[in-house]
Protein backbone atom coordinates (compact mmCIF):
# COMPACT_ATOMS: atom_id res chain seq x y z
CA UNK A 1 0.00 0.00 0.00
CA UNK A 2 1.20 3.61 -1.37
CA UNK A 3 -0.25 6.01 0.04
CA UNK A 4 1.03 9.62 -0.52
CA UNK A 5 -0.23 13.20 1.21
CA UNK A 6 1.00 16.50 0.87
CA UNK A 7 0.23 19.71 2.51
CA UNK A 8 1.39 23.31 3.06
CA UNK A 9 3.18 23.75 6.29
CA UNK A 10 4.47 26.98 7.19
CA UNK A 11 4.54 27.90 3.27
CA UNK A 12 6.16 24.65 2.19
CA UNK A 13 4.48 21.46 0.85
CA UNK A 14 5.53 18.73 2.61
CA UNK A 15 5.56 14.70 2.10
CA UNK A 16 4.22 11.79 3.82
CA UNK A 17 3.78 8.63 2.45
CA UNK A 18 3.23 5.18 3.96
CA UNK A 19 4.78 2.23 2.59
CA UNK A 20 3.86 -0.05 4.61
CA UNK A 21 2.62 -1.39 7.73
CA UNK A 22 6.23 -0.57 9.44
CA UNK A 23 7.55 1.77 7.24
CA UNK A 24 6.61 5.68 6.15
CA UNK A 25 8.85 8.12 4.54
CA UNK A 26 8.71 11.79 3.87
CA UNK A 27 9.85 15.13 4.95
CA UNK A 28 8.19 16.49 7.53
CA UNK A 29 9.55 18.98 9.83
CA UNK A 30 6.85 20.47 12.09
CA UNK A 31 7.15 19.09 15.66
CA UNK A 32 3.23 19.28 15.68
CA UNK A 33 2.94 17.02 12.77
CA UNK A 34 5.78 15.22 13.63
CA UNK A 35 3.49 14.60 17.16
CA UNK A 36 0.54 13.38 15.03
CA UNK A 37 2.85 10.66 13.26
CA UNK A 38 3.98 9.58 16.70
CA UNK A 39 -0.18 9.23 17.21
CA UNK A 40 -0.46 6.92 14.32
CA UNK A 41 1.69 4.30 16.31
CA UNK A 42 4.75 5.66 14.49
CA UNK A 43 7.74 4.42 17.65
CA UNK A 44 11.37 5.69 15.58
CA UNK A 45 12.03 8.52 13.20
CA UNK A 46 14.91 8.20 10.95
CA UNK A 47 16.71 11.57 9.58
CA UNK A 48 18.51 10.99 6.75
CA UNK A 49 20.00 14.54 6.54
CA UNK A 50 23.61 15.52 7.07
CA UNK A 51 23.70 18.11 9.41
CA UNK A 52 25.89 20.65 7.07
CA UNK A 53 22.68 20.55 5.24
CA UNK A 54 21.21 22.60 7.89
CA UNK A 55 17.63 20.34 7.65
CA UNK A 56 18.32 17.77 10.09
CA UNK A 57 15.98 17.44 12.90
CA UNK A 58 16.99 17.69 16.63
CA UNK A 59 16.71 14.51 18.35
CA UNK A 60 15.83 15.62 21.67
CA UNK A 61 13.01 17.29 20.01
CA UNK A 62 11.52 14.53 18.25
CA UNK A 63 12.18 12.06 21.40
CA UNK A 64 9.76 15.13 23.36
CA UNK A 65 7.55 13.39 21.08
CA UNK A 66 7.54 10.26 21.81
CA UNK A 67 9.91 8.64 19.28
CA UNK A 68 13.07 7.34 19.49
CA UNK A 69 15.59 9.26 17.33
CA UNK A 70 17.93 7.79 15.00
CA UNK A 71 20.44 10.15 12.11
CA UNK A 72 22.09 8.86 9.09
CA UNK A 73 22.97 11.01 7.09
CA UNK A 74 23.34 10.63 3.26
CA UNK A 75 24.56 12.92 0.96
CA UNK A 76 26.27 13.10 -2.96
CA UNK A 77 29.74 12.63 -1.07
CA UNK A 78 28.73 9.15 1.18
CA UNK A 79 26.49 8.04 -1.33
CA UNK A 80 27.69 4.08 -1.83
CA UNK A 81 26.19 0.26 -0.28
CA UNK A 82 27.68 1.18 2.76
CA UNK A 83 25.87 4.28 3.83
CA UNK A 84 22.88 1.67 2.37
CA UNK A 85 23.89 -0.87 4.60
CA UNK A 86 24.02 1.17 7.56
CA UNK A 87 20.69 2.33 6.63
CA UNK A 88 19.00 -0.82 6.74
CA UNK A 89 21.02 -1.96 9.74
CA UNK A 90 19.14 1.03 11.43
CA UNK A 91 16.19 -0.19 10.23
CA UNK A 92 16.11 -3.52 11.72
CA UNK A 93 17.48 -1.67 14.54
CA UNK A 94 14.84 0.51 14.84
CA UNK A 95 11.33 -0.01 16.98
CA UNK A 96 8.56 -0.04 14.32
CA UNK A 97 6.60 1.38 12.78
CA UNK A 98 9.46 3.67 11.13
CA UNK A 99 9.09 7.24 9.88
CA UNK A 100 11.94 7.98 7.43
CA UNK A 101 12.45 11.66 6.28
CA UNK A 102 14.87 14.26 4.65
CA UNK A 103 14.25 17.77 3.44
CA UNK A 104 12.43 17.02 0.40
CA UNK A 105 11.54 13.00 0.89
CA UNK A 106 13.73 11.73 -2.10
CA UNK A 107 16.27 10.65 0.04
CA UNK A 108 13.60 8.97 2.32
CA UNK A 109 12.08 7.11 -0.54
CA UNK A 110 15.15 5.74 -2.54
CA UNK A 111 16.73 4.18 0.34
CA UNK A 112 13.96 2.94 1.53
CA UNK A 113 12.58 1.38 -1.76
CA UNK A 114 16.02 0.04 -2.43
CA UNK A 115 16.06 -1.80 1.04
CA UNK A 116 12.71 -3.17 0.04
CA UNK A 117 14.06 -4.08 -3.47
CA UNK A 118 16.73 -6.17 -1.61
CA UNK A 119 14.29 -8.29 0.99
CA UNK A 120 11.91 -8.89 -2.07
CA UNK A 121 14.15 -8.98 -4.86
CA UNK A 122 12.33 -6.45 -7.06
CA UNK A 123 13.84 -5.86 -10.18
CA UNK A 124 14.31 -1.90 -11.60
CA UNK A 125 11.67 -2.09 -13.09
CA UNK A 126 9.81 -3.35 -9.82
CA UNK A 127 11.47 -0.31 -8.17
CA UNK A 128 10.75 2.45 -10.42
CA UNK A 129 6.87 1.29 -10.38
CA UNK A 130 6.73 1.27 -6.66
CA UNK A 131 8.97 5.24 -6.51
CA UNK A 132 6.98 6.52 -9.60
CA UNK A 133 4.07 6.00 -7.43
CA UNK A 134 5.03 8.15 -4.65
CA UNK A 135 5.75 10.55 -7.13
CA UNK A 136 9.27 11.22 -6.63
CA UNK A 137 10.81 13.45 -9.57
CA UNK A 138 14.60 13.72 -9.62
CA UNK A 139 16.18 16.74 -11.18
CA UNK A 140 18.64 16.29 -13.86
CA UNK A 141 21.87 14.10 -13.42
CA UNK A 142 20.26 13.36 -9.48
CA UNK A 143 23.04 11.49 -8.00
CA UNK A 144 20.46 9.27 -5.36
CA UNK A 145 18.86 8.27 -9.18
CA UNK A 146 22.16 7.39 -10.50
CA UNK A 147 23.15 5.78 -7.35
CA UNK A 148 19.82 3.61 -7.27
CA UNK A 149 20.58 2.19 -11.07
CA UNK A 150 23.90 1.36 -10.44
CA UNK A 151 22.40 -0.80 -7.00
CA UNK A 152 20.25 -2.72 -10.01
CA UNK A 153 23.24 -3.08 -12.25
CA UNK A 154 25.46 -4.37 -9.64
CA UNK A 155 22.87 -6.46 -8.72
CA UNK A 156 23.04 -8.38 -11.93
CA UNK A 157 27.11 -8.89 -12.04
Amino acid sequence: MICVMTGPIFGRKQMFAVINDSLAIGSITDLTEINNIHKQGYQSLIDLCPTAEGNQLNAVDIEVQGLKYASVPVSPMNLNQGTLQTFCDTIDAAQKPIYVRCASGVRAAVMSLLMLADQEKWTEKQYLERRDALGIQHKPNCPIEAFAHQHFANRQN
